[in-house]
């Protein structure tokens, strides 16, 4: 018949919705700061905010690379939270589980890396961009900053002494070479006089050679 149309044609739209919706992403997972340096013993905060039309399960806090990232901590919002050995009593949870807020605190030099949140859904899951923390190791001594600072200090003004000094040695030389040349007159008869300038100046003059009386 004209109108009649195939079964496999009557079935292709169906079969197109049907892929459409498998591609679909389960939801969208929005997490912050990216990136962040504290000191030993500080703290970070990371946001995880989930955007889903379906049910969020609960949302993983994740330490390491993607999908073979270590897991840090679990929070669904209804049962007791779950962390991992590594990180006991240094985590706390804080918002409904698609507005959660994850503070690690007592952070140690090997907290270092990336941490991911992961929000688990029954349509599938949707992991952040991810958080790169760095944690600097403390000074083992308080002065110690201060030290590194006040050497090159210190060490610029030994050289400016050294200098000076280098410099005060070179006029002395050159008055001792002018008082030699004087006293070393052929005439025995000229007296060679140094007497010393009492005025503010304070400085040491070499007097003219005169005729002694």
């Amino acid at each position: 018949m004209a109108g009649s149309v195939a079964p496999g044609l009557s079935l292709l739209p169906v079969l197109l919705v049907l892929a459409a919706a498998d591609t679909l992403p389960a939801g969208e997972m929005w997490q912050s700061p990216l990136y962040a340096v504290t000191p030993e013993g500080g703290s970070i905060s990371i946001s995880c905010s989930v955007h889903t039309n379906g049910t969020l399960l609960g949302v993983h806090l994740k330490q390491g690379h993607v999908p073979k990232a270590l897991r840090v901590a679990f929070y669904d919002g209804e049962s007791a939270p779950t962390v991992d050995e590594r990180f006991l009593g240094r985590v706390l949870f804080s918002g409904p589980p698609d507005r959660l807020t994850v503070t690690v605190q007592g952070l140690r030099p090997e907290d270092t890396g990336t941490y991911f949140c992961e929000a688990i859904m029954e349509e599938g899951k949707a992991w952040g961009a991810g958080t790169t923390v760095v944690v600097t190791a403390a000074s083992a001594c308080p002065g110690t900053q201060l030290a590194h600072f006040t050497f090159p200090v210190a060490l610029a003004l030994g050289c400016l002494l050294v200098l000076l000094g280098l410099a005060a040695m070179c006029v002395l030389r050159r008055r001792r070479r002018q008082i030699r040349n004087l006293c070393s007159a052929p005439d025995k008869s000229m007296t060679c006089v140094i007497y010393e300038d009492m005025s503010c100046s304070r400085r040491n003059t070499v007097s003219v050679p005169h005729r002694g009386q």
